[in-house]
């Protein structure tokens, strides 16, 4: 199936610690994407540190405020239609100052996380995380309320009422995208369709790119090594980490990368990495040989979401920002512009008049297909994650 980091940080036992830092085998990419000549096609998937944020001795909640701006915003880049900012800003007369600081989580929470933990302002009212990062930032109580939203219904299934909350008080969803296989068809000696490949193949040795984010990588691992992803053991995660410092002793690996994996294969330092699926489709319009393959032994999915500090004095802006954003003639908009997994119920009807072409697409829309081999990496206690981080934090370090 074819579609066209600062100052170091040690853990201690009263902070919230971690580490900073489709038919399965088949490709993904645009409708003109060619073949690359020669390839086969497969048949029918930086410095790592540790961040901790104590407690608050005396946790409050920002005071209910008017709707007035302005709005400051964190995200990570090329994510976003930024036609749609107007459109708020026009509707709702509240002005956004978007920027995006964002390249991977443990990088942005260096940067703030001391005024995040006391309750100060950050600079920003919005920040976009990963759903692993909003669990905990939740179990720390930095965060403050701002739903639930008008359009909270309209979450899809999969991604609505999480268990770290349940209400959507504190987060929605943004967007939400799949971890898997990205390669440069014209650098690769065949077609890679399986996480074994890509860990195991002498001829992608030194060429593979890994990602900072531990869920996406040791995930990816697990699910290469036939694990279930519902029932883990801290053993399964040492076996997986084994594994990984091995592949990286014998030299399979380039690097990790946060965001700019990209840049790796765009530049040719990469001949194939884990990859993020909404960046493979932006850039698969600059080059039709990329492509992301949903690897046999499955996918990871997860998402980011819209979070407010309890620093911030514009919760009551920013729940009518979500809101606008939750419309499902919005939210096409903003998908048809950076691929990534639809949270919206409705989007896809909408699509048909911002992009036909995307409609039937299924990293933006998932199918059956996407969905029933695409698993999400689970919660993990706390201390089993930080031993883990840790283990982790060695490899990349001695990988750089």
């Amino acid at each position: 199936m074819e579609w066209t980091s600062p100052a170091r940080h040690q853990p201690s036992p009263d902070a919230g610690c971690w580490l900073v830092s489709a038919p399965q085998g088949s490709e993904l990419r645009s409708p003109a994407s060619p073949v690359a000549p020669g390839a086969a096609r497969v048949q029918p998937r930086r410095t790592a540190q540790w961040i901790c944020l104590p407690r608050p001795t005396s946790p409050t909640r920002a005071s209910s405020q008017p709707a007035t701006g302005p709005v400051i915003w964190a995200n990570w880049p090329a994510y976003i239609a930024k036609g749609t900012l107007k459109g708020f800003q026009r509707d709702s007369g509240i002005q956004v100052d978007y920027k995006t600081p964002i390249n991977d989580n443990d990088e942005f929470l260096a940067l703030v996380g001391d005024d995040l933990t006391a309750g100060n302002p950050i600079g920003y009212d919005i920040i976009t995380m990963t759903s692993w990062v909003t669990a905990q930032l939740l179990d720390q109580d930095v965060l403050q309320p701002f739903g639930p939203v008008e359009g909270a219904d309209r979450v899809i299934s999969s991604l609505a009422t999480p268990n770290w909350d349940p209400e959507q008080r504190f987060s929605m969803p943004w967007q939400a995208g799949l971890t898997g296989i990205a390669y440069d068809a014209r650098r690769v000696d065949r077609a890679i369709g399986s996480i074994a490949e890509l860990f195991e193949r002498k001829d992608l040795a030194g060429g593979v790119g890994l990602l900072t984010e531990l869920s996406d990588t040791l995930g990816m691992v697990l699910l290469g090594q036939g694990q279930s992803l519902n029932d883990l053991s801290e053993d399964d995660l040492d076996t997986s980490i084994d594994y990984l410092r091995s592949r990286s002793d014998a030299g399979q690996f380039a690097g990790f990368y946060g965001n700019d994996f990209m840049k790796g294969l765009r530049q040719g330092t990469l001949a194939a990495s884990l990859a993020w699926s909404g960046d493979v489709l932006q850039e698969q319009l600059k080059n039709p040989y990329l492509k992301f393959v949903v690897p046999e032994e499955g996918l990871l999915i997860w998402s980011d979401d819209l979070l407010v500090p309890r620093g911030s004095t514009q919760a009551a802006a920013v729940a009518e920002l979500v809101s606008y954003y939750y419309q499902p003639e919005v939210a096409a908009k903003v998908a048809a512009w950076v691929n990534y997994i639809c949270p919206v119920q409705g989007a896809r009807e909408a699509m048909t008049k911002v992009a036909p072409e995307l409609v039937d697409n299924p990293l933006i829309f998932p199918d059956g297909s996407i969905n029933e081999v695409s698993y999400l990496f689970p919660n993990l206690p706390q201390e089993v994650f930080g031993r883990a981080s840790a283990k982790f934090a060695e490899i990349i370090e001695a990988t750089s």
